[in-house]
């Protein structure tokens, strides 16, 4: 049942760790911006800290939830992900309590549509994310097909705290070295520390600082859904247009909640 490994761990805060898993089979093939189950016994441990569970939950059961990849297809021996840890998820408050060398869960099954499959090569991309919804641009950014010639790709990233733009490094390094690329990280709450850009990225859009022109750019909303119907009622406003199962439009929406 238990099919991977924890090979890497890192704490970005109480509530945000980045973990990296080695299935016992090789990474099957996918595609950047797809998900997979993970899961864990509902006798895997949680954390002292965290408040007692509130639902009852069998502990010879598995607890399985779909996260959205973060490594590149091309990495066929591990898995990134980025995950907000709830002190009362059923899985995140196991997650919470995982170390290198302790055993999980990963379906065998990757899937998902959040892609850029359908998005012509010649359109530009415009990736808006709230938290950990920067998961499946990260796969995207790391994967050599995304950067077509001539297409121009904007990162907007909007968290909390400075502390929590978790790729901050890795992607400013990218931008500095791409000229194709623009990174956009935003902070929404009081930071005396952060010297970027502040605000909710409705804002950017408000203010003018984020632009997309509907005849060459495709948007992904990527997070908090709250956010992404907001944002999407102002791209609809723009002339965009929503994806859906029988509309070819230039909006694209994966909500996390």
């Amino acid at each position: 049942m238990l099919n991977a490994t924890v090979i890497r761990r890192s704490d970005l805060s109480s509530e945000l760790i980045i973990l990296s898993v080695r299935p016992d089979a090789a990474v099957k093939e996918f595609i950047p911006g797809q998900y997979v189950a993970l899961g864990l016994l509902g006798s895997a441990p949680r954390p002292d800290s965290l408040p007692p569970e509130t639902e009852i939950v069998v502990p010879n059961n598995l607890i399985k939830r779909a996260y959205s990849i973060c490594s590149s297809p091309s990495n066929r021996t591990e898995l990134e992900f980025y995950i907000g840890v709830l002190p009362l998820g059923a899985l995140t408050s196991r997650v919470a309590a995982l170390k290198p060398g302790t055993r999980l869960f990963v379906s065998t099954k990757i899937t998902g549509t959040f892609t850029l499959q359908p998005v012509p090569p010649q359109a530009n991309l415009v990736l808006i994310a709230t938290g950990t919804g920067i998961a499946p641009y990260m796969s995207m950014l790391r994967t050599a097909d995304t950067w077509t010639a001539g297409r121009h790709i904007t990162l907007v990233h909007s968290v909390r705290e400075g502390r929590d733009l978790v790729y901050l490094d890795e992607l400013r390094a990218l931008a500095a070295r791409q000229s194709a690329f623009t990174y956009v990280p935003t902070v929404t709450r009081d930071d005396a520390s952060w010297q970027g850009q502040r605000g909710r990225v409705q804002k950017l859009l408000e203010t003018g600082i984020l632009a997309p022109d509907p005849l060459h750019d495709h948007v992904f909303l990527c997070g908090n859904s709250q956010a992404i119907s907001e944002m999407e009622a102002s791209l609809t406003g723009r002339g965009f247009v929503l994806r859906t199962k029988t509309i070819q439009g230039n909006i694209h929406e994966e909500r996390y909640d």
